[in-house]
């Protein structure tokens, strides 16, 4: 009798510990599948924004051309104002997700500075200017996608 009591308990025992293994392996692999997909909306987010930034960068270009030019009619004008607008606020989304998802503080600068440099390009007054403003977003963009491209390096 001893020795079937001793077998029930080796049991019992031998299935807690093998239930309470299985909890904690299922909570790692919870745990690991939440980091995959806060990772890929996070790789997600940045690659919306550098292809937002980068649609309102050529917008604004055509429209500042445009109107630099002096040679497009209002309604063309008018045309491109629009489009840039329309490119402008496709950038809001995933430069908030951006900085909502991605917790490194350089990260966030550089996506900053990106849309900063970018939306700065309607000041310029003249062709040299705007090829200028043209050429600072353009490095902020790079400069965002090494920032981004090295915080995710580093995260895996």
């Amino acid at each position: 009798m001893l020795t079937t009591a001793l077998a029930v308990l080796g049991t019992l025992l031998g299935a807690t510990v093998t239930g309470f293994f299985q909890h904690l392996a299922a909570g790692r692999t919870e745990r690991a599948a939440a980091r995959a997909r806060s990772r890929q909306d996070a790789l997600d987010a940045v690659a919306d924004l550098v292809a937002a930034d980068s649609a309102h960068r050529q917008a604004l270009r055509m429209r500042l051309e445009a109107k630099l030019s002096g040679t497009a009619t209002d309604a063309e004008l008018f045309e491109l104002r629009t489009a840039s607008h329309i490119t402008r606020a496709a950038t809001k989304r995933p430069y908030a997700l951006v900085r909502l998802l991605v917790p490194d503080p350089g990260v966030k600068a550089a996506a900053d500075t990106m849309i900063t440099a970018t939306y700065d390009m309607v000041d310029a007054r003249t062709p040299d200017e705007l090829d200028t403003a043209q050429k600072r977003s353009r490095t902020a963009h790079d400069h965002f996608i090494d920032t981004a491209a090295e915080f995710f390096d580093t995260e895996r």
